[in-house]
């Protein structure tokens, strides 16, 4: 009975505050998201372990645990979120309760010193006082000073009384939220211990699969595959970017303070960079350059988008200019990916990306780690993508001459 009642009170004091309506539809999406994210993880998880030796031994069940691999970092990269608002909002309330202490703090040093005052002067009834001063003008005086007291001692002990209830009440709310932020963090190390024996049967997948010429030959026609996946994502995003920019024109015509959700025009200018741009990985190779490649092992020709860049193991990726991240998605064939939109209509694709640090909708700067390059059957390569609109460029001609 004692703990459902300390519910209600803690639930009373949550709506109280203003901030947590702000952020009750956030929280709803948030959670939606999450709730998807795990029935997916659970339902692949589900369909991996009914599979036998020899089918976990396949390059469907690779691109498989690939994209296990990425909803486990979507979700980890959600909790990391959520720690950080909790973090923010445990701030503001200790900082709210501070305010607080230090307030009750001085009304219990000015009721103190009207206490002394009143005890100094217990010999004295309110009349005698008033009575004893030595002209009419200094009698009015003096029954003002003590109507002017008596007034502040009662409002400073309503003041008093006010600010222990907020005490109370923050303090049950700072409980709460560090409770809430123990639990995140307990999520996150959980889902972070099986990304790692996920990654570590991954690798050994890997070494297994590399010995087959077959599968080598099934992954480059997965590749091509996931170029026209990619082009369609592309165009996807540049048709829901026209359709919000529509939405939000019709808005503003009706609602002049309807602000943009996002104004790509105060990012930096695209174009400028031609020619000068940072490479994605730092000490990179290119070893499959943009256009068409011939396969000498299989004797295959692909077409190329991008470039596809080879470096060493783990090599953090970073966002070659300022913009917005757009997808974060799994493709077969480049298994996850990361898509950052930019100004002038330029978008850029990192491809066989692991350890993301982003989000949908994080704006990033130039330079910003978005992730690790994955090892992948030809090693660890990531493929690289400049877009246009709809038309696809090559990075060779923008990224900087080495």
């Amino acid at each position: 009975m004692v703990k459902c009642l300390s519910n209600i009170f803690i639930l009373l004091v949550i709506l109280s505050f203003p901030y947590y309506s702000q952020r009750k539809d956030s929280i709803s999406t948030k959670n939606r998201e999450l709730q998807q994210i795990k029935q997916e993880i659970a339902q692949l998880e589900k369909e991996l372990s009914n599979k036998t030796k020899k089918e976990k031994e396949t390059l469907e069940f690779l691109e498989r645990s690939n994209r296990q691999s990425l909803l486990i970092q979507k979700l980890i990269n959600n909790l990391i979120a959520e720690e950080k608002q909790k973090t923010f909002e445990i701030q503001k309330i200790e900082e709210k309760i501070g305010e607080i202490e230090n307030k009750i703090s001085l009304l219990r040093e000015r009721y103190s010193r009207y206490i002394v005052w009143i005890y100094k002067n217990r010999n004295y009834s309110t009349l005698k006082f008033i009575l004893n001063a030595g002209s009419l003008n200094q009698m009015l005086k003096r029954f003002r000073y003590l109507k002017l007291i008596s007034k502040q001692n009662k409002k400073d002990l309503r003041m008093l009384s006010d600010s222990k209830i907020n005490l109370m009440k923050y303090k049950a709310l700072l409980q709460k939220e560090k409770e809430e932020k123990e639990i995140l963090v307990a999520k996150k190390m959980e889902e972070q211990k099986k990304l790692e024996i996920l990654q570590a049967e991954r690798n050994e997948l890997i070494a297994t699969l590399r010995k087959d010429k077959k599968i080598l030959a099934a992954e480059i026609d997965s590749k091509r595959k996931a170029e026209v996946e990619i082009k369609k994502l592309i165009l996807s995003l540049v048709e829901k970017e026209r359709l919000e920019k529509t939405r939000q024109l019709e808005k503003k015509l009706n609602d002049k303070t309807v602000k943009p959700a996002i104004s790509y025009t105060t990012l930096e200018n695209f174009e400028k960079l031609k020619g000068k741009m940072i490479w994605p990985v730092k000490n990179g190779k290119i070893v499959r350059r943009f256009g068409e490649n011939k396969n000498d092992r299989l004797n295959t020709i692909t077409i190329n988008y991008g470039v596809d860049i080879s470096t060493k193991q783990q090599k953090e990726i970073y966002a070659v200019a300022e913009g917005v991240v757009s997808a974060v998605e799994w493709i077969p064939g480049f298994g996850s990916v990361v898509i950052i939109s930019h100004n002038n209509e330029f978008r850029t694709v990192y491809g066989h990306i692991t350890n993301i640090t982003v989000k949908e909708g994080d704006l990033v700067k130039s330079g910003t780690v978005i992730g690790k390059v994955s090892e992948s059957l030809e090693g660890n390569i990531l493929h690289f993508e400049i877009w246009n609109e709809r038309n696809y460029q090559n990075p060779e001609t923008w990224l900087a001459k080495r």
